[in-house]
């Protein structure tokens, strides 16, 4: 005898299959973007700190020199003796001094005791100023 009943097997067929995958990349691609995106900020972020850590280091050189020696720019404005390149990861990255006398008491006239010392290293800029009491 012959059973004309049809088996009902659960399960996923082959179209349903790769409509959930495509679903899955969809949502996924966002998501992929987005960690991307972070990691290209973070890489950004160390680069930052490793030129605000050089330009730090390149200023305290500077203050530990005794004041007479620490010439003034001539012509004021370009970079000074002082300044140097360093290697960064195989990049060389030049770090910039520049000094000027300050006018420390608001007579408009510069201070011979009081320069004014800015490290410049690839755009990032600091400042402090220098005495000779």
């Amino acid at each position: 005898m012959h059973s004309d009943t049809i088996s009902s097997e659960s399960g996923f067929s082959l179209v349903e299959l790769l409509l959930a995958i495509v679903i899955m990349i969809i949502a996924l691609v966002p998501i992929m973007d987005s960690i991307t995106s972070s990691f290209q900020s973070t890489h950004a972020s160390e680069e930052n700190t490793i030129l605000i850590n050089l330009a730090r280091e390149k200023m305290e050189d500077v203050l530990a020199m005794i004041f007479v020696d620490v010439a003034v720019s001539s012509p004021a404005g370009t970079p000074t003796a002082l300044s140097d390149t360093v290697t960064v990861f195989g990049e060389t990255v030049n770090r910039d001094v520049l000094v000027a006398l300050y006018d420390g008491n608001g007579d408009s006239i510069p201070d011979s005791d009081l320069k004014m010392i800015t490290v410049i290293v690839e755009g990032i800029q600091q400042e402090t100023l220098m005495a000779d009491f």
